[in-house]
């Protein structure tokens, strides 16, 4: 399945994906997808989007109904000790939850359980396989108004991986899940690592937004999401004469023999809004890193030349609207939609 389809699911209704494992390499885009997820049914239903893993407050449980919130667990690294303590109350003692899981036993919100496959302490993995089958963990927290949706790699995904118990898989949905760009492109045009080279290079090849090593020697790196968008951090840092060294280590000397290659194909994106007739001079693959490059700066500036080119090759100009991100003019594109509809 698709990333995509998951995500197309859960906008119906979220409560299809409760209880869902989801399986797939690492640095696919799991963890964006399903936070993306849990942010866009908060919009939905007009409230407050809250990541506990950023922001825990008191004022929180004051106003339960006003926020959806949102909260990942990494498996290996869940210190179940800590959702609890002792409270002694009337020479009483008593077992409060901590405020992060106290927020969850009372609003509506989605919990992210990650890397659930790679736990490997028996006591730790004995608590989350509890969590999902029956939304309890500790004493007495129960979270029964919560989406609780888990993340993992398949054995041959990864060496820490184990594989889930007959019981657990009986109770639960598992989908097995792969990168695919037109999910990838979604989140990453509007993220701080945005390049104009990178998504032009996979829309041209979107097979090599996600490849397998063959004979793995344990130290090659490989092509992923997430090792392009750490590329994407480098690249917008030391532009396109980055060394192809630091190429390789992101994504492997085959891939990154063909993207160092593709750098060379330099635009003016200066030349752009001033000279449309620059783009008779532009290559394909140049047009298309121009249309990925306009894509996230649409506005007045940039309509004469879309004119132009939507009399011209409509393709790109599809693209550019397809790849807008949310900072875009949005009546320069409505505008230009038009265009090439007509």
């Amino acid at each position: 399945m698709k990333l995509k389809t998951l995500k197309e699911l859960a906008y119906d209704d979220i409560n299809l994906i409760d209880r869902f494992i989801i399986l797939g390499p690492s640095g696919i885009g799991k963890s964006e997808i399903i936070k993306s997820i849990a942010r866009s049914h908060a919009n939905k239903i007009g409230k407050k989007f809250i990541d506990l893993n950023e922001y825990v407050s008191e004022e929180i449980l004051h106003n339960p109904d006003k926020y959806f919130v949102y909260y990942r667990i990494i498996g290996p690294y869940f210190n179940y000790d800590l959702i609890e303590y002792p409270k002694v109350d009337a020479d009483k003692v008593k077992v409060i939850p901590n405020l992060t899981f106290l927020i969850l036993q009372t609003c509506q919100g989605l919990l992210f359980v990650d890397e659930i496959t790679n736990v490997s302490l028996p006591h730790v993995r004995t608590q989350l396989y509890a969590l999902l089958d029956s939304k309890e963990i500790g004493s007495h927290i129960k979270l029964q108004n919560i989406v609780i949706i888990a993340a993992g790699n398949r054995m041959e995904h990864s060496e820490d991986a184990e594989g889930l118990p007959k019981p657990l898989r009986n109770r639960l949905c598992v989908l097995n899940v792969h990168p695919d760009f037109e999910t990838w492109i979604e989140w990453y045009k509007n993220s701080e690592f945005y390049n104009p080279y990178i998504s032009a290079f996979l829309y041209e090849k979107p097979e090599l937004l996600y490849t397998e090593i063959d004979d793995d020697d344990g130290y090659r790196n490989f092509a992923s999401p997430r090792t392009w968008t750490r590329l994407s951090s480098t690249l917008n840092k030391l532009g396109n004469k980055i060394p192809t060294d630091i190429v390789i280590g992101y994504v492997g000397p085959k891939i990154a023999d063909m993207f160092v290659t593709y750098l060379k194909y330099n635009v003016d994106f200066a030349r752009l809004k001033e000279d449309v007739g620059y783009w008779e001079k532009l290559n394909r693959s140049q047009k298309v890193i121009a249309a990925m490059y306009i894509a996230t700066k649409v506005d007045k500036d940039y309509q004469p030349l879309l004119e132009y080119v939507a009399k011209r090759e409509p393709e790109f100009v599809k693209l550019v609207i397809a790849t807008a991100n949310e900072k875009s003019d949005i009546q320069v594109l409505t505008y230009i939609s038009r265009l090439i509809s007509e």
